[in-house]
């Protein structure tokens, strides 16, 4: 099956890049292949250099060494080139007037004793955790418009703000409790946006400097018994969890960090490898 999702990624990197590039031993794709078919198998980078791990479509190629492997993955050629080929398989937006946009975020833990410096110790779940967290924005159908990695200890409402910058129409933007912030409401404003988050202290007190025009809105099509349209749209919400768990329990994979993935770049890079495992075309390789 592994070798399924592999034959996809391979024919879609020919047809993006079907020339090499200029004065380089190794060509970009092949460094893109390699790291791809690490992820899938879960493995570190210096397994996939070795050409008997190879899938049958590489064992002819020129393969890198450990070092040169690791410097071609971090050049901003090799970076731009997974970009473009997430942008690619995440496709063009649907050709609507209004937009509903989700956004959550998951904890991806590291043990405690971790020497990870980059790792920090915030919320996670019922407690406290020491990790990281993927902020993610999503559509309706569930595809993963904009996304970040940081440390455990940021905030949602924080990085929320430069995921909205992907957003590009007027619409409405669905998050929990934790998203009713009064910057993100005024952001969101700014943008011809409609923030619907729940308020953090039901029937509490709205101090003046929280009295957004956007807050006020929400909480009105919320918490108005007679208005249907609020609930029913804050119903979607669950959409980005299950998007979330489609990546966890699936054979895309993004329920923990390996022991090998430490340090936020390398986190990142991870991250990415895993969302462009899901944003593959083919619905089949969301099943277990």
């Amino acid at each position: 099956m592994d070798d399924e999702l592999f034959a996809a990624l391979y024919h879609i990197a020919w047809k993006l890049w079907p020339s090499r590039e200029r004065r380089v031993q190794y060509a970009g794709r092949t460094i893109v292949l390699m790291y791809l078919w690490s992820v899938i198998r879960g493995k570190p980078r210096q397994w996939v250099c070795h050409r008997r791990n190879l899938p049958e479509a590489m064992t002819d190629a020129d393969i890198p060494s450990s070092s040169q492997f690791g410097r071609r993955l971090r050049s901003a050629r090799v970076q731009a080139m997974l970009t473009e080929l997430e942008n690619h398989l995440r496709g063009a937006p649907q050709a609507t007037m209004l937009g509903c946009w989700l956004l959550d975020a998951k904890p991806l833990l590291v043990s405690p004793y971790s020497k990870d410096k980059s790792a920090k110790r915030g919320w996670a779940y019922n407690g406290r955790a020491r990790g990281y967290k993927v902020f993610a924005m999503s559509d309706l159908q569930g595809r993963v418009v904009a996304w970040d990695t940081r440390p455990m200890n940021e905030s949602e409402p924080l990085v929320a703000r430069t995921l909205l910058q992907q957003t590009d129409r007027p619409g409405y933007v669905i998050g929990d409790s934790i998203y009713d912030s009064g910057p993100l409401h005024e952001l969101t404003a700014a943008r011809d946006l409609q923030l619907i988050a729940p308020r953090k202290v039901p029937g509490g007190n709205i101090g003046p400097r929280a009295r957004q025009p956007t807050r006020l809105h929400a909480i009105a099509m919320l918490e108005t018994f007679n208005n249907a349209l609020g609930p029913s749209l804050y119903a979607y919400r669950t959409r980005i969890e299950r998007t979330f768990s489609r990546m966890a329990s699936s054979r895309i994979g993004l329920d923990h960090l390996p022991p090998f993935v430490r340090t936020l770049p390398r986190v990142r890079l991870w991250v990415q490898s895993k969302i462009i495992l899901y944003s593959l075309p083919q619905k089949q390789e969301l099943h277990p």
